[in-house]
Formats: C-alpha cells, sequence, structure tokens
C-alpha cells in the first residue's frame, strides 16, 4: 500500500508532462536529473514542478491534519503568482494549487488556473468540495484548462465520512461532484477527475461500495491511499536510522506555501523544513541557497533535521 500513492502521483504526473512537454522542459528535467547524479549543491536547471498553496484556510477539522500549519484565512498573492509562473512557465509542466488548506476557499482560484494554462502549464487541485458554490462556478471551474481534480472522499454514509472529515457535508460533496461532471461531459472538458479514499480502518467496507460508485457517477479514476502520516511519523522515532541518500525533489519540485514559505518537501511539514521566504528572498537566491544545498549534497543530508530521518526512495 505504501507506494500506491507516489503511483498515482507518477500516473497524473506523465499525463500532464505529455500534454505540456516541450524540449526545453525536457532539456531542464535532464539536467536535473545528471545534477542529481553527481551529488551537485548548486544545479544550473529550473524547477520541472511548482506546487503553490493558493489557500491556508480549511474547516475540515481533519484528525490527522498536520499540528504545526495553524488554519486561518491566508491566500497567495496572485501577484506573487504571475511572477512565478512568468520566470518558470518555460521549464516546468505543472502548478499544484494546494497543500494544506482548502483550494476552493481562494476566491480567484481559476483566475490562477487560467493564467498557468495559458502559459502551457499544467494545473491540478486537491479538494474536499465540502463548499457551497452556485452552477456558474463548477461550469467555469472546469472550463478554465484545469487539468487534474482530486477529490477526497473517504466515506459513502455520512457516519463513516464524518469521522475523518468532521466538519465535511457527504451529501453537498456528491452534489458538488455531479455538477463537475455534468459539466465537464456537456463541454466536453479534457478534465481528469479522481476520487481518493483513504484506507482507515473505520471505512473498509465502504471501500467497494465506493469505487462502484465511483463508476457509475463516471469519475475517471478511484485511488485507495495509505494513511501515511503515522509511519512518517515512526520514522522520526527511529534513532539509529540516518539517512546518507540525497534526494530528488530538491532538484526537480518548489513547493511555496500561502505565507511565502519555501519548503523542499511536500511529505512533511514542520518549522525546521523551511529554506527561505518568497517574501523576503528571491527565486534565486532560495533555488541555490545554502539551506536547499544541505538536501542536495549526499554528504550534509544526513545533518539536516528530518531529511536525515526520511526513509523515502532516494527519488523521492
Amino acid at each position: 500500500m505504501r507506494n500506491i500513492l507516489l503511483v498515482a502521483n507518477i500516473d497524473r504526473h506523465i499525463r500532464i508532462c505529455l500534454r505540456y512537454a516541450s524540449l526545453k522542459k525536457l532539456f531542464n528535467l535532464f539536467l536535473a536529473f545528471v545534477f542529481f547524479l553527481l551529488g551537485k549543491k548548486k544545479i544550473m536547471n529550473f524547477p520541472a514542478f511548482l506546487k503553490v498553496e493558493v489557500s491556508r484556510k480549511c474547516k475540515m477539522n481533519c484528525p490527522y491534519c498536520w499540528a504545526y500549519p495553524k488554519k486561518d484565512e491566508r491566500f497567495f498573492p496572485f501577484d506573487m503568482f504571475r511572477q512565478l509562473i512568468d520566470l518558470l512557465h518555460p521549464y516546468i509542466y505543472e502548478v499544484s494549487l494546494y497543500d494544506i488548506g482548502e483550494p476552493l476557499w481562494c476566491e480567484n482560484l481559476i483566475d490562477y488556473i487560467e493564467y498557468a494554462h495559458n502559459r502551457r502549464v499544467g494545473t491540478s487541485i486537491s479538494t474536499s468540495l465540502s463548499l457551497v458554490k452556485d452552477d456558474i462556478y463548477w461550469e467555469k471551474l472546469v472550463r478554465s484548462g484545469l487539468d487534474h481534480l482530486i477529490v477526497a472522499i473517504d466515506g459513502v454514509t455520512q457516519e463513516v465520512y464524518s469521522k475523518y472529515r468532521r466538519n465535511g457535508d457527504l451529501e453537498l460533496v456528491m452534489s458538488n461532484l455531479k455538477k463537475i461532471l455534468q459539466a465537464k461531459k456537456q463541454f466536453n472538458a479534457h478534465l481528469y477527475i479522481e476520487w481518493q479514499m483513504i484506507n482507515f480502518e473505520w471505512n473498509q467496507k465502504e471501500l467497494p461500495i465506493a469505487k462502484k460508485i465511483s463508476d457509475e457517477l463516471g469519475v475517471d479514476d478511484f485511488k485507495i491511499i495509505e494513511n501515511a502520516i503515522p509511519p512518517r511519523m515512526a520514522a522520526q522515532e527511529d534513532k539509529a536510522f540516518v539517512r546518507r541518500n540525497n534526494c530528488f525533489l530538491p532538484f526537480i519540485i518548489l513547493i511555496v506555501n500561502a505565507y511565502g514559505d519555501v519548503n523542499p518537501c511536500y511529505k512533511y511539514y514542520n518549522e525546521f523544513m523551511k529554506i527561505g521566504n518568497l517574501n523576503i528572498e528571491n527565486f534565486a537566491q532560495i533555488w541555490n541557497g545554502n539551506n536547499i544545498a544541505r538536501i542536495r549534497s549526499r554528504a550534509l543530508i544526513k545533518d539536516r533535521m528530518i531529511c536525515n530521518k526520511c526513509r523515502e526512495s532516494k527519488f523521492w
């Protein structure tokens, strides 16, 4: 089960990479791999992927959500987003417009999607869909150029669903999903819709029912996701283990949260993982700065807190 989420992400990235490929992007990604193999700390390539948390606001109150990042009405500035896309669009295949918060709380989310799409950058969001929006909004979202929509639905009855999505409304979620699917069919949109369901001990009886419902609705893909948070936390408690392989992520991805903080990893959220802030530093200072060099280096990664206890594959 551990590799299911990774495979799901790879499937998405391959599909989007093929759609938005160019020789410059391919060469940039090739350079990243070369610098990774050489263990370089300062690199000449740009990121191939971008992750921007457009909204930190969330009302779901999921029990396993990371405790450190606070939830408030903080949104990534659109002007800063445009600057990032203007700088990186010749090199990046995709920008993921989500992280800790619910992206649909960002009132002008569609502007972010359209701006990236118009510069030939793929887009994806992950959402609970437990928000009230009018029908026109769903039509605009479907027609915005959005490439991949992940919908997190962890049960098919309210009782089971709300054990994790505590403040979620399953009836509202399913109503919104049906409207999106209807709009996709009406406008013949290329949007790929994925239903993700975390595998908890309390919802296992509903997994096959959810799969059947997703098929009947016409959802493009149904993914059962391992609850990966406890294993990651347990890994941090293994005092004997020290990572000595450098990580591929800081060679290919730039991750920015709603506060402008840059994090080299989408798997861990911790104050120690910050490597810079775009409000006080520019891209070049962060992308080839001392903090990220300690992760790219085979010699120095063992001394970087959090990274030195990570058991993920060296390619991720």
